[in-house]
């Protein structure tokens, strides 16, 4: 019998004061090695001279910029060298690059004080009775605890700014797609010239030297404020043209209407000068980086005419009696064969422009992927409808993208958060599939600017956005996944320039691989695909977030790809990429928006699909562990009628709320009675959380500000023990985990984590359980005012498939007074789902 999904509608009871933390206390990082602490102490008082002797000297004034790089096991919060030593109120920390990397705004004077800190930092071990350990433990300062957390002080120079040549520049910015801008990230805003008296003289000095610094690049030039998508970083997009007029300075926030209104001086190809400027913004201490720009593309390969199966394509009609599931297709348009299906059009593109042919190939796996590819391959019912929104003009034509957006990739993603905003309020889409990318990898020290513009578009429509992992170029496919787990890890070994391209780093929406079609000779079913691009992205989470069919890419005699959908006329094609895996998970997120009454949140709509998520058959050996969650992440999930019921052997619990602060949640229930015996609970458990946390992208890797974390524990002698094991964790891993093995491991830091473990034999000693859900904030973070929402999904189940434990939790759970009742129709009675 089908046991649906239960919400519990009263999650606010089983709110609590947060349980105060002490923290890990002060460590001395070098306890017992008195003689390494003086050399590095000495080394660091060093380091500050020769920085601040530069930034005396230095033309733009005495502030400058500094890493302070912190040794692995001093990532932890608790570690961190802020109290005494780089102090808020003289040396703020204004950013962070990879983990454990603090970007700390400086000037002589106030290094100064830092040196003195240092220097006060007792040379030998100190040693104190510890009575709750019952021994003698190291009891360092403040200021030797702090001074041996870093591992070295650097200034922030030209090598940490710019990752490109002048000549691979101007090659790159001379392709119109490009907008021939650079990108200029900096320290801190340009504030207008009429507000530089409220600065002290080192800022004033600072600012006006960077402003004034332009007009000795010449003419032709235009800066431009860009819209600020990345909380606290400013940006600008600096372009050389052949315009005989100056300098041209637009410091404040221009709309992109204005952007689009002015005609562009043709781009300035002059080596000298691109060596000038990238000189300039090199040497300048305001400059955080200088990036080149993306380009935008399709992540699929040009669909073939299929030669085998299926010979005709049998597109479903759509009932005006019935309702469908909802989805925005981003693309280049959806030809006529699907207008049955497309409720309505975002299209700014002339006809010339248009190309339809892998929009359609997308749409036409959701409107009739189950009749033309089977189910094992495209799970949901066939039919859904479809907003075409069609803003990517033919890529082919490398003048038709500047000619709808002249300002680039910012002008291109206000056109998508216009259409997205639009299709959500008319048609209620929840869901939409882009299955494009920029041709950037993603970076694990760099939250990008395309992935913050999309996550925002996400937030303010409370959509999520489906987004393909990428293509690697064909000359850099992997050899097809065997069934050897050694061949494998080898292959992955040697692979080159495969790592995933960008927006997919994404931390708001869901970014999909590619894995094999069952049913081709050609390839393993359900691997990972040749072409498919892998992880991590950002450190602080898995990517991509999950996978589906895209098609093989090696060809079959007859079966081509493996993957069949239209051409815009209605002729079967077969095709393969990222891109087509993608719209097949979007289709199961479209069901079940469709099936769950009102409004579900965004969290729990990607909670649900992560949840259920299975790695595919290949990928289970232990040894792929490590490497599997860089290719498929959670999984591939199943169709949504398997999401949203169970078997009687199994319950599924959905906790929607939002934590404050000051606050936990502490949900207390007895384990189901027919899993225990003799004291002792068996059966199998798996804890999903998914939570939305302030970002900011001004802290690189540790660009995400709060952590919300779960656990499900059971009751001790002595307290609470937690019971799951991270999805990914290592077999290796000893007790007592470091900071930096909680981030890779635990996921840590992440939105998204996922628990779970089996008790075949059972735990004891009792069957008093706990579902806890409690944060910790960045040093200097302050909880949202509104809270930080989030999902936990919890599931308990007999793996022999025998036990009544869906009833047993049901009556358990109401005699503790929480109120539960099937996800499909509890927005009747809850606002939030």
């Amino acid at each position: 019998m089908a046991s649906p999904i239960q919400i519990v509608l009263n999650p606010e009871n089983f709110d609590e004061a947060r349980e105060a933390s002490g923290g890990g206390g002060r460590k001395d990082f070098y306890a017992h090695r008195d003689r390494e602490f003086v050399a590095h102490k000495a080394a660091l008082m060093g380091q500050l001279d020769s920085i601040s002797a530069i930034l005396a000297a230095q033309s733009q004034g005495p502030i400058g910029f500094l890493k302070v790089v912190l040794k692995r096991e001093a990532w932890a919060k608790s570690h961190r060298p802020v109290s005494k030593l780089f102090r808020s109120d003289r040396t703020p920390v204004v950013g962070g690059g990879d983990l454990g990397e603090m970007l700390v705004e400086g000037r002589p004077a106030t290094l100064a004080l830092v040196k003195a800190e240092i220097q006060k930092s007792e040379t030998a071990t100190v040693m104190r009775f510890d009575e709750t350990r019952g021994r003698e433990l190291p009891h360092p300062s403040a200021q030797r605890s702090e001074t041996g957390a870093i591992d070295r002080i650097e200034l922030y120079g030209p090598s940490d700014k710019r990752r490109f040549s002048v000549e691979e520049a101007v090659t790159w910015l001379s392709n119109p797609m490009t907008g021939s801008s650079y990108e200029v990230e900096l320290f801190d805003v340009v504030p207008p010239r009429d507000e530089w008296d409220r600065l002290d003289a080192p800022h004033r000095e600072l600012i006006s030297s960077f402003v004034e610094g332009f007009g000795e690049v010449g003419k032709g030039m235009s800066v431009e404020r860009l819209p600020n998508w990345k909380r606290g970083l400013p940006r600008l997009s600096v372009r050389l043209d052949q315009s005989p007029n100056g300098a041209v300075m637009r410091l404040t926030n221009a709309s992109s209407a204005a952007r689009e209104r002015r005609a562009l001086a043709p781009f300035d190809g002059d080596p000298q000068r691109h060596s000038h400027l990238l000189k300039f913004l090199d040497m300048h201490p305001l400059v955080r980086s200088v990036e080149l720009p993306g380009v935008v593309v399709r992540s699929a390969r040009t669909p073939a005419l299929v030669r085998a199966r299926p010979s005709v394509a049998t597109i479903p009609n759509r009932s005006a009696q019935s309702s469908h599931p909802r989805i925005g297709i981003v693309d280049g348009g959806i030809g006529d064969a699907l207008s049955g299906w497309i409720i309505d059009r975002w299209d700014i593109l002339a006809d010339e422009d248009m190309d339809l042919n892998h929009g359609t190939f997308i749409g036409g796996l959701a409107v009739a992927g189950g009749t033309l590819n089977g189910p094992e391959t495209c799970p949901e019912p066939d039919g859904a409808e479809l907003v075409d929104l069609a803003i990517f003009p033919d890529q082919r034509k490398p003048g038709a993208f500047p000619s709808y957006y002249s300002g680039g990739l910012p002008d291109f993603f206000d056109e998508l958060g216009t259409a997205v905003a639009d299709a959500r309020a008319r048609h209620g889409v929840r869901v939409f599939n882009m299955s494009l990318n920029i041709l950037q990898p993603a970076v694990p020290d760099r939250y990008s600017t395309h992935a913050a513009r999309l996550d925002q578009i996400a937030e303010e429509n409370n959509a999520v956005v489906f987004v393909s992992a990428g293509n690697t170029e064909p000359q850099d496919f992997r050899p097809e996944w065997p069934a050897d787990t050694a061949t494998a890890l080898s292959n992955l070994a040697v692979a080159r320039n495969d790592g995933l391209l960008t927006p997919a780093e994404s931390a708001r929406n869901v970014a999909v691989g590619a894995v094999n079609p069952p049913g081709h000779e050609g390839c393993l079913p359900f691997a990972p695909t040749r072409f498919s691009r892998r992880g991590p992205g950002l450190r602080s989470g898995v990517k991509p977030d999950l996978a589906h069919v895209g098609g093989s890419g090696s060809q079959h005699a007859s079966l081509g790809h493996g993957l069949f959908s239209l051409l815009p006329d209605g002729t079967v094609v077969d095709g393969c990429g990222t891109s087509y895996a993608s719209p097949l998970v979007a289709k199961t997120a479209a069901k079940l928006v469709h099936e769950i009454e009102g409004e579900v949140s965004r969290e729990t709509l990607i909670g649900l699909l992560v949840h259920n998520a299975e790695t595919p058959a290949p990928l289970r050996p232990k040894e792929l562990g490590p490497v599997a969650r860089h290719l498929v992440g959670f999984g591939l999930p199943p169709s949504a009628d398997r999401i949203l019921e169970t078997g009687d052997h199994s319950i599924t619990l959905v906790f929607a709320s939002r934590i404050q602060e000051g606050q936990q949640i502490n949900f207390r229930f007895s384990w189901p009675p027919s899993l225990v015996t003799g004291g002792k609970c068996r059966g199998h458990a798996k804890l999903t959380l998914v939570s939305t946390p302030p970002l900011d992208a001004r802290f690189g890797s540790e660009f995400v500000r709060v952590n919300i974390n779960a656990a499900l524990q059971q009751a001790q002698d002595t307290g609470w023990k937690g019971r799951l094991d991270p999805l990914y964790l290592p077999s290796s891993r000893g007790a007592h985990a470091v900071e930096a093995e909680l981030i890779e491991h635990d996921l840590k830091w992440s939105p998204v984590k996922v628990f779970e473990k089996t008790f075949p034999r059972g735990v004891g000693p009792t069957s008093d359980w706990r579902l806890m859900v409690e944060y910790l904030t960045r040093t200097g973070e302050q909880m949202p005012n509104g809270g930080v929402p989030f999902t936990a999904i919890l599931t308990i189940s007999d793996p022999a498939g025998d036990a009544p434990v869906f009833n047993d939790m049901r009556q358990n759970l109401q005699a503790l007074g929480a109120r539960i009742a099937d996800i499909r129709t509890a927005v009747r009675i809850t606002p939030r789902v």
